[in-house]
């Protein structure tokens, strides 16, 4: 047999091997091109790889895989920023001013209250006065002890205010006001007209007193306040101060008209005690004589009282009701005046709380002495600021 035949038949018959070998081989052995001469040597079949699925080692598992080293570049690290240059050193700056501490700088208001001259004030010089003390005709403590044989009226004063604000806590206070000062028409005694055995007092040395002081006030107040509360719509102060002025006298001032020794009445009433001097029908002026403590003038004729009019009247009475004697018959017996200047000074102690509402409206109470203690205040109105 021909070399080439038996060369072909040994190759076909070994086929099979080489494709289970080599996938090379077959690729070779297909190859018209290649004339190498390949020797075969026949060996054992080896066991085919392990695939995935039946390799043990190759299971998934629940844990990831590490990432490839060899995939992931490096981070380069950051350029570290500059340090910051610090600034340099100050001064911290100042706190901005507080607002400006404003108030209305003017005012006008209207004032009132009540005067009250002190009877303890008086009684160390008298026996027996009349008061205004603005609590009808009630005598205090519902006997004369205090001296008193009539109270009756009340007295009061009322006015107008201009107030210029110096300051937030100081106020000069012009001011024009009507004071009524005035006491019941009585019987006055004094001290010291008394028995000087008995020490009883000497009824008949008694005069028809009649006290009127009312006046129109000019005065100036200077007033310091310091604020108890403060807020912006509020301020409570207190203060005090004092004013000085004139006093223009309206009223007739002090007159007194003797009662006559012995007292008595012309309808033969009789006046016995200080606690009679309350009537004037029981103790009537009437002429006593131009000695001792006399009227000061002859008798009046006849016909210059009121009495003669109406009967005999020979101890020359005055016409009396029981509140009060008729002012014609009191000059004819002789009444006399006394004091009767026609200003007076004023000197004005005072202190003072008021209620500011906005800085614009005042109600301003106050209290102290003024020709008697007074108790009253003012409402105010502001505007204009500083």
């Amino acid at each position: 047999m021909r070399p080439g035949l038996v060369l072909l038949a040994s190759s076909l018959a070994l086929l099979p091997s080489l494709a289970h070998a080599s996938p090379y081989a077959l690729h070779a052995l297909q190859d018209p091109g290649t004339t190498t001469t390949t020797t075969v040597t026949t060996t054992s079949t080896p066991a085919p790889a392990p695939t995935p699925a039946t390799d043990p080692s190759l299971q998934p598992t629940s844990s990831k895989a590490p990432p490839s080293q060899a995939l992931v570049e490096p981070t380069p690290d950051p350029t570290p920023a500059p340090e910051p240059t610090p600034e340099p050193l100050t001064e911290p700056a100042a706190p901005p001013p507080p607002p400006p501490n404003t108030w209305t700088r003017h005012g006008f208001g209207i004032r009132g209250g009540l005067t009250v001259i002190p009877t303890w004030a008086v009684r160390g010089y008298v026996q027996s006065l009349t008061n205004a003390l603005c609590r009808g005709n009630s005598i205090p403590k519902g006997n004369l002890g205090e001296g008193l044989s009539r109270v009756d009226g009340c007295n009061f004063y009322i006015g107008g205010e201009y107030i210029y604000r110096q300051s937030e806590n100081f106020d000069i206070v012009p001011a024009v006001a009507y004071h009524r000062i005035k006491a019941p028409d009585g019987l006055w005694l004094d001290d010291g007209e008394k028995d000087p055995i008995t020490g009883a007092p000497n009824l008949g040395s008694a005069d028809y007193t009649q006290v009127n002081f009312s006046h129109v006030a000019l005065q100036v107040d200077f007033i310091g306040r310091g604020n108890l509360i403060k807020t912006p719509d509020f301020a409570w102060q207190l203060g005090g101060g004092g004013g000085i002025g004139l006093g223009i006298i309206t009223g007739t001032g002090f007159r007194q008209t003797p009662l006559g020794n012995p007292p008595g009445s012309p309808n033969g009433n009789t006046c016995n005690s200080v606690a009679d001097f309350a009537d004037f029908t029981k103790c009537s002026p009437h002429y006593q004589g131009p000695s001792s403590d006399d009227n000061g003038l002859p008798p009046p004729p006849q016909g210059g009282l009121s009495l003669d009019d109406d009967g005999a009247n020979p101890l020359r009475y005055a016409k009396c009701t029981k509140d009060s004697c008729l002012s014609t018959d009191l000059d004819a017996l002789g009444r006399k005046k006394g004091l009767n200047l026609p200003v007076i000074p004023i000197i004005n102690i005072l202190v003072t709380t008021r209620f500011l509402i906005k800085d614009q409206f005042g109600i301003n109470i106050t209290g102290g002495w003024q020709t008697g203690f007074y108790f009253g205040g003012s409402l105010q109105y502001f505007f204009g600021n500083k």
